[in-house]
This record gives structure tokens, sequence and C-alpha cells, in this order.
């Protein structure tokens, strides 16, 4: 049974939108770490997967790749259901979006190109940020119809 070790919220954040997915490995599509994309009000939350509830010693690794909103600075979508998030830092984060229920394989990952550009919009959208990279189209390279 999975499960995700969500951080505690503050008093006047709330949640805005949820994506399950994981942290490749690289610029492979192979997981690395399965996590819960958090989108709130104030933040952009990254919870680790728990399997039958036992975490891991990767948790504050991957929790450490949350950010303020008021921090990024792009958010692109990249081939298959990836998308890189960039913060004022420098830093970069790859996320790949996977289907809402079921196990979410790595080659399921054509299907979840929706959720990664719905995905792309909700973080632009709370953090103001824009850019290209937003839909599959761009994406993938193909040329816009």
């Amino acid at each position: 049974m999975l499960t995700y070790a969500q951080p505690p919220l503050a008093t006047d954040e709330r949640v805005v939108f949820t994506q399950r997915g994981y942290i490749p490995a690289g610029e492979t599509p192979l997981s690395l770490f399965g996590a819960l994309l958090i989108l709130t009000t104030e933040r952009l939350l990254f919870a680790p997967v728990r399997i039958w509830g036992m975490g891991s010693f990767f948790e504050p690794w991957i929790r450490a790749k949350s950010m303020d909103l008021r921090n990024v600075t792009s958010v692109r979508a990249g081939p298959g259901a990836r998308l890189t998030i960039t913060s004022r830092s420098g830093d970069t984060v790859s996320f790949c979006a996977i289907l809402p229920t079921g196990p979410g394989l790595v080659w399921q990952a054509r299907k979840a190109v929706p959720y990664r550009d719905e995905t792309v919009r909700q973080i632009r959208e709370a953090s103001r940020v824009g850019g290209p990279g937003s839909s599959a189209a761009d994406a993938d390279g193909a040329a816009p119809s």
C-alpha cells in the first residue's frame, strides 16, 4: 500500500493541486523515487512515497526539493511526462507525472502527458511564471497545429 509522507502546512496555507509522480534518475525516464507534488497557496512541496508505511533514508533529499512559489522562475514541459522547475537560486527539479490511479509504470509516460501539462499550468498560474513548453506539442518538438 502506497502512502505519502506529507509535510505539515502553515495555518493559513491550503492545498491547491496534487500530482502523483516520481523524481527521475538524471535525464533517463527511469524512476529514482516516487513522490507526490503538492502545490499549495504558498509552496511547491514534494512528499516522498512510503510503501507499507515505511520511510526511506532518501525522504530528506526529496523534501529538500520543495520551494517557495515566489522562488519559482520557470516551469517547462519536457519529453514524455517530464516537467522541469527552476528556482531563483538556480536549482532545477525534474518531476515525471504518472497516471492518477493504478501503478504508474514508466512505460505509461505518454498517457500521462495531459497530467504533466495540467501540472505545468497549475504551477505557472500559482507562481505567475510563463514560457514555452506548456503544451505537449511544444515539449515533444512537434509543430503546433
